[in-house]
Parts: C-alpha cells; sequence; structure tokens
C-alpha cells in the first residue's frame, strides 16, 4: 500500500470496469443510503438500483463515511489482508508448512485483483477455512498443541461471522454462486458418506451452506426480485444480447495458462512443477512399494485432485463459450441467457495456490531422512526446522524448489500486480505514462466548467464525447450515457436513436451497441470503440452524427467532447467557449458545445 498512500490521487488504478461502472455504484448506493429513493438520477436518465447493485454491499459504508479516493484505498487495503490472512489461515490448516503458506500468501495477495469486486476472489480462502474450521472443529489436529487449543476455544460463531462477511462482500452473481455450489456438493457427499457409514451428521456444512445464501439474499434483495419477479420491475436490455462463440482450444488455453479476466493466476510455472513431482511419486512408489509414506500418498492425491478441478473448470468455461451453448443460449431467454456461468473460473486463482502448497509440501516430505517419523514430518512447518537425520544435499534440493517455484511465480505476479505501475512511477519521479485517478476524473477541468456554466446541475443533462461518462457523474453532473450491465431495454432503444445515423456507418460500432451494448456512450465511426480522446492527439470528428431533437426531449443541453467537433453547427451544436477546458498535467482536453433550443 506504500505506493499509494505516497501517490495519493495521483496513484493509477485500472479505470475499466472500476472508474468507469462499478465505482459510481458505490458512490450512488452511498449517497442514497437509507433513503426511499429506487431510481439513480444521475446516471443513464435514471438508472434503477437493481441495475447498481455493488459486488461488495458492505463496502458501501466506506463510501458513505470516506471521500472515495479514500474508501477506494480502504477498500483495497482490506482486500490485501483478507486476501493474505485467508489464504496463509487455509494452507496452514491443509498442510503445516508455515514457510509455504506464508510466500503463497504473499503471492496470492499480489494478483491483480479489483477493489471494486470486493472479496468475490480474494475472500474465498476465509471462506473456506471458515467452513473447514467448523467442520473439524473438535476433531481436527492443527501442527501446535497451542494453536489447537486456542482453536478449540474460539467460538462456532466467531466462523459464522467470517462467512457472511464474505457473503456482504461479494456477489452472489460474479463467483457466490460457485461457492454455494461447492459447499452444497460438499455437504451432500458428507451427509450420504454418514448415513453410509454411520457418522455423525455434517450439520456445520449445511448451516455454513445457509448462512452464505441468506446473506446473499439479504444483501441483494433488490437483483433477487428482479430474477424472481422480472414483471414487478423492469426488462432488462439483456434480453437483446447477442453472444459470439470462441474457439474453446484457445480460451481453455487462457484461462488455464493465464485466467480470465479479473481471475488471473499466471501459474505457469506451477506447469513445471506438477510433472517434477509426479515423477517423484512414482519413483516413491516402485521402490517402496508397500512401504510407502501413507502422508507423502495423502499429498500427491489432493495435489491430484486439486488439479483435476482446475483442468475440469477451464474445460467447463470452455464448452460453455463454444458453438453449442452459444446457439443454445441465444436461442433461450431469462437467466439461462444472461447468466455468466463462465465465471466459475473465479475459482482459478485459489486453486492454483492450495495446488501449489500441495506440490511444495509434498516436495518438502519428499527430501527427508529415511527413518524420519511420519507424524514428525507433519508437524515440521518451517524451512528452518528440520530433522538433524535429513541430509545436507536433501535439504538443500528441497529448499531449492521451494524457492525457486515461489521466486519465479512471485516475480512475474508481482509485474502484473495493481502495485507495480506505482512503483514505477515513483521510482521515476512520475514520469511515467499512464492515466491516473486525478487525470481520469479531472476534477479541476470540471470545476472550470461547472464555473463557466453556472447553473445547477440537477437542471439539465449532458453526454460526453471521448471521455468516459463516468468522470462528468463524479463530478456532479447528470448524464444520458452510461455504462451499466443491466439497465432498462426501453432506454436502450431511446438511447439508439440519439446514436442511429452513427451506428449506420459502421457494422462495428453498431453490432457492439445492439448485440451487447453496455456501454451506453456516444460511440463514433471515426473514432472506432475508443472511449478516451488524450489531449496530445488534438482529435478531431468530421462528421459527427446525432440526433439533436432527441437530445432535446431528453433535456440535454450540452456536450462535453475531448475532440473538436467539426460539424456542430449540422447537429445544432454551438461552442461555449472557442478554447477548450485544460490544465497543464491534463489528460485531455474539454470542448464545450451547447446544445440549440
Amino acid at each position: 500500500m506504500i505506493p499509494f498512500l505516497l501517490l495519493g490521487t495521483g496513484s493509477i488504478v485500472t479505470y475499466h470496469d472500476q472508474l468507469d461502472g462499478e465505482l459510481l455504484n458505490y458512490i450512488l448506493a452511498a449517497r442514497y443510503l437509507f433513503t426511499d429513493i429506487r431510481i439513480y438520477p444521475e446516471i443513464m436518465n435514471g438508472l434503477p438500483a437493481a441495475g447498481a447493485v455493488p459486488p461488495a454491499p458492505l463496502f458501501v459504508l466506506l463510501y458513505a463515511l470516506f471521500k472515495p479516493f479514500t474508501a477506494f484505498l480502504l477498500s483495497q487495503w482490506i482486500i490485501y489482508l483478507v486476501a493474505f490472512s485467508g489464504m496463509y489461515l487455509l494452507l496452514l490448516k491443509l498442510t503445516r508448512q508455515e514457510f509455504i503458506s506464508f510466500g503463497i500468501s504473499m503471492i496470492f495477495t499480489l494478483l491483480p485483483f479489483y477493489p471494486v469486486y470486493g472479496l468475490c476472489i480474494p475472500g474465498q480462502p476465509l471462506l473456506f477455512y471458515a467452513v473447514l474450521s467448523l467442520e473439524k472443529r473438535e476433531t481436527a489436529r492443527s501442527f501446535s498443541q497451542d494453536q489447537e487449543q486456542a482453536s478449540r476455544k474460539r467460538p462456532a460463531l466467531f466462523y459464522y461471522l467470517l462467512i457472511v462477511l464474505y457473503g456482504a462482500c461479494s456477489s452472489p452473481v460474479l463467483v457466490g454462486f460457485a461457492c454455494l455450489i461447492i459447499l452444497g456438493i460438499f455437504a451432500v457427499l458428507k451427509s450420504v458418506a454418514a448415513l453410509r457409514y454411520k457418522k455423525s451428521f455434517p450439520l456445520p456444512l449445511w448451516l455454513s451452506t445457509i448462512t452464505l445464501l441468506f446473506t446473499y439474499l439479504v444483501c441483494n434483495r433488490d437483483l433477487v426480485r428482479q430474477v424472481l419477479f422480472p414483471e414487478s420491475t423492469y426488462i432488462s436490455h439483456k434480453t437483446e444480447l447477442v453472444l459470439s462463440a470462441q474457439d474453446p482450444v484457445s480460451y481453455f488455453k487462457d484461462s488455464f495458462g493465464t485466467g480470465i479476466s479479473y481471475a488471473q493466476s499466471y501459474p505457469k510455472v506451477l506447469l513445471l512443477l506438477i510433472p517434477f513431482c509426479s515423477i517423484l511419486f512414482f519413483l516413491h512408489m516402485a521402490v517402496k512399494k508397500e512401504k510407502s509414506n501413507s502422508h507423502l500418498r495423502g499429498l500427491f492425491f489432493r495435489a491430484l485432485v486439486t488439479f483435476s478441478c482446475i483442468v475440469i473448470i477451464c474445460l467447463l468455461a470452455a464448452f460453455y463459450h463454444g458453438s453449442y451453448m452459444t446457439q443454445l443460449r441465444n436461442s433461450s431467454d431469462g437467466i439461462i441467457k444472461t447468466f455468466n456461468l463462465d465465471r466459475i473460473c473465479w475459482l482459478l486463482p485459489a486453486a492454483w495456490c492450495v495446488l501449489a502448497a500441495y506440490l511444495l509440501s509434498f516436495v518438502m516430505n519428499f527430501f527427508q531422512a529415511e527413518n524420519q517419523d511420519s507424524a514428525l514430518a507433519r508437524s515440521t512447518p518451517a524451512l528452518n526446522c528440520l530433522p538433524p537425520e535429513t541430509p545436507l544435499w536433501k535439504r538443500i534440493l528441497r529448499q531449492g524448489v521451494v524457492l525457486a517455484t515461489l521466486g519465479l511465480w512471485g516475480i512475474i505476479v508481482l509485474f502484473h500486480s495493481a502495485a507495480y505501475p506505482n512503483i514505477a512511477k515513483l521510482l521515476k519521479n512520475g514520469n511515467y505514462y499512464a492515466l491516473d485517478w486525478d487525470r481520469f476524473f479531472a476534477t479541476d477541468i470540471f470545476d472550470q466548467i461547472n464555473g463557466t456554466i453556472g447553473r445547477p446541475k440537477e437542471d439539465f443533462r449532458v453526454i460526453s464525447v471521448g471521455i468516459y461518462p463516468a468522470a462528468a457523474v463524479y463530478n456532479g453532473f447528470y448524464c444520458l450515457d452510461g455504462y451499466s450491465n443491466n439497465y432498462p431495454l426501453s432506454y436502450k432503444h431511446t438511447f439508439r436513436q440519439i446514436i442511429a445515423d452513427e451506428l449506420d456507418k459502421s457494422d462495428y460500432i453498431r453490432a457492439l451497441f445492439d448485440n451487447w451494448g453496455n456501454r451506453c456512450y456516444i460511440t463514433t465511426a471515426e473514432q472506432s470503440d475508443y472511449y478516451t480522446f488524450e489531449k496530445k492527439w488534438n482529435s478531431v470528428i468530421y462528421d459527427l452524427a446525432l440526433n439533436t431533437e432527441v437530445l432535446k426531449e431528453l433535456n440535454c443541453q450540452y456536450v462535453f467532447s475531448a475532440a473538436y467537433l467539426m460539424n456542430a453547427e449540422e447537429n445544432g451544436l454551438t461552442l461555449l467557449r472557442e478554447a477548450p477546458f485544460e490544465t497543464q498535467d491534463s489528460w485531455y482536453h474539454i470542448y464545450v458545445y451547447e446544445v440549440a433550443e
């Protein structure tokens, strides 16, 4: 967090799907918290609250108490702390290896999580740690007597609160459904085993699943109501969604080798460790035969199961995006068509970390003294706590494998982390070319614009060209355009009238809007799908086609454009002033056009 604290609002933040969209959901939800307002007037001429549900509802409190940037940093800090502590506790419970758990937890923390998605991915280890602790609370052994006693003293309510925390800080449609499916499957399997072998009923597993489900229902009431009773809310624009099939082989390679968007793991280093451990295991079985170490076999088996789950998830996601499923979804309606089942891949980052822990623990236990007691091996938590019987070459080899794996994987993840561009910016004394928080929202420019217009912002509407509409909304303006993955279909049709002539110029932008439509933007045929024009480009749009009559009907009185509109008069637009609004360090300059009455 140090780079972010030093740079402040000059920090470089991934703006795609964060600053341009989800961040506004938190700001608006916080602004109208504890009110009965169900329509947010600032965006898309009135966006229903059901279409702007924040992915982490509990994080709304941060935006209610602090300024947006402070709340964003606090949410990021919480994510880092939860990601590290949850993964460390989970891996320690699974492997009893302190150093390995620590190293993998650091790598997991550095993965490029989006703070606006809350604990969806980074909170998974804490969730499963809580569930595992509840299930094994009375019988599981920790690697030390002190920990075992502490675990037993901790009340069950503590772990249920951790489950509630995850549910309140994550989204059921993004990844929560997958967590519920996993918990449900385990609960059923454990119940069947309990009946068959006359063991105790797995009540904690069922209570954990019910607790998570109930939390989701409470925190996402508007979304649940829209899914279950769409006639009582509105018809979503997603009903017109037209999906495009992807190559299953390419999708599998991407999801398996790197990870899908928002859920990258960069696990290619582990792909070298898997065959290495497999060779060691089969050598061990060939030599030892009946005398093989049961703990070693258990570690390899758990690693094999985890790896198989990863492959199955990637195969399911690839099949889901293939031509057969795409055609089936396009011919269907409702949740079958609009629900993104491929987000099950959001389980992969945590799964890869668990796999790494099992594989490295296998290596640690493989290269040990022949006469070492297996119980002692399982209780050896750190690299420095090596039994004296272990030969030096074995210690060097196993430590080398562990350190090389963690080091290489950690370096790769660091270069893709959210901290890296900010570290680079600090090292280059600020001369790092990237769009940061300040320049994205350009508060200094919009203050100039507001002072020049000199009217209450709620009295009129605006649209933006070459600037993300989120910037205008952030600065208090009321916009006709916006970014939402769930808004009324009727408004999509209305907004289309504004840009219909522009869409007719390009098959690409027409398909982008008609078949998808999450971005209700003034997208031009000349600039394709560029959504922000840099000042240094001196962009000019020569033939913009807007239906200004529809703009007038929607009370749109100003157009904020990062490009000079050569045919502004033909569109019934006049410059508010000849010079654009800008500052010396601004990312873009803004021409303000007034819609003629």
